[in-house]
């Protein structure tokens, strides 16, 4: 993929610089709820509801603002591997083998020829010899529409970042972190961990709840204050990530115990506090001591972290200090901000990748133009600021 090259940006000396938004997509989030929800396919019987609904969310979102610029974050093929290395149940549940990026290409190919054979034999995703159609397997089907949109976006001029071993999450949370003072972020995922990162300035817009969720409404949305986001999650783990909590400790527990969640900033040590304090409570009131909070004091957990809970689940799911590469962070670096090269990007390099992949809702002129007509805006833009840095 052809990343921009860093150029010399001309600074400004206004005192209070215009402000200006750009739209930052969660890619792989994304496309996992357009590919579930969009199942057409091509004339061939291939499914390629998944390139038209992605692409049909990113219209409608682009169309909602006058962003500055779009940059859709990518989950790399080895995601999740920095936080293994730190916590090596993560992800379990979906099954997730980090350890075998290790392997040779040679032993990768075997794998590959064994998990084919295997799926001939119980019947799934067959191959005949008398030239039978092939069925794509899920994973087969996400990664070949997956890199059709990768496509389109680049002749749409919207920028993109996929780094091996780095989570969408983490590309996110590094340009929220290093952004400009007037620049107003809108963040698109369904994923509420993001909202970690909201603030006056940033935003995250969740498709299925068609808002944004921002400080002022956090509250009434997710049940507690924003700020607590990363402190209710040390606690009480993500089962999502197979990432472990205290024992015991559900967030409707969570909450009862410690309502001041919901009205301010709250730290783990005020946490371990008022658990002795209810603890002590109990204890005085003769009442039976609360397992819960036992476990919360004695860092009780059924996971790999053992005593070490809160220190390991803080690494792994704060995005104030993401994880990344030394490699992603110089990707970072050389595309935030820098601008495009519009050469050998177009609106008829896109016709050809829609043609070929023969999106049929697409292909009548009509329908193509009308429904591109919104990235115009973004296209625009990016070589008017390409112009302007390249004089």
């Amino acid at each position: 993929m052809n990343q921009p090259i860093r150029r010399k940006i001309i600074e400004t000396h206004d005192i209070k610089p215009k402000p200006f938004y750009t739209l930052i997509v969660d890619g792989n989030n994304l496309f996992k709820i357009a590919i579930s929800a969009d199942k057409r396919v091509n004339r061939n019987g291939d499914e390629v509801g998944g390139i038209f609904q992605f692409l049909l969310q990113l219209k409608i979102m682009l169309s909602k603002r006058d962003f500055e610029h779009c940059y859709v974050m990518w989950d790399g093929n080895q995601s999740g591997q920095l936080r293994y290395q730190i916590y090596q149940d993560y992800k379990a549940n979906r099954d997730k083998h980090y350890e075998l990026k290790s392997e040779s290409d040679y032993d990768k190919n075997i794998n590959d020829f064994v998990k084919r054979t295997i799926a001939f034999y119980n019947g799934k995703n067959v191959k005949e010899i008398d030239n039978t159609k092939y069925k794509e397997t899920e994973e087969e089907c996400f990664d070949r529409q997956k890199e059709i949109v990768m496509k389109c976006l680049e002749e749409l001029f919207i920028r993109q970042v996929i780094s091996d071993e780095v989570e969408g999450d983490d590309l996110i949370a590094y340009y929220v972190n290093h952004k400009k003072d007037n620049e107003k972020i809108i963040i698109m995922s369904g994923d509420r961990d993001l909202t970690q990162l909201i603030a006056d300035d940033v935003c995250v817009y969740v498709p299925s709840l068609k808002m944004g969720i921002v400080p002022e409404n956090h509250v009434s949305v997710m049940g507690y204050r924003h700020e607590n986001v990363l402190l209710k999650k040390m606690i009480c783990g993500d089962s999502s990530d197979n990432i472990k909590g205290i024992k015991g400790m559900g967030e409707e527990t969570f909450f009862k115990l410690f309502p001041e969640v919901k009205e301010r900033e709250v730290t783990l040590e005020e946490i371990l506090e008022r658990s002795k304090s209810l603890l002590d409570e109990r204890i005085k009131n003769k009442k039976k001591p609360l397992k819960t909070l036992e476990n919360i004091l004695n860092r009780v957990t059924t996971g790999s972290q053992g005593k070490d809970i809160f220190e390991i689940n803080k690494k792994i799911i704060n995005l104030k200090e993401p994880l990344l590469t030394k490699e992603a962070i110089e990707q970072m670096e050389n595309i935030m901000y820098a601008p495009i090269d519009p050469e050998g990007r177009s609106i008829a390099n896109l016709y050809q990748i829609i043609m070929s992949a023969d999106i049929v809702d697409l292909i009548d002129d009509n329908r193509f133009s009308t429904f591109f007509s919104t990235f115009n805006r973004i296209i625009d833009k990016e070589k008017k600021y390409y112009e302007k840095n390249n004089k």
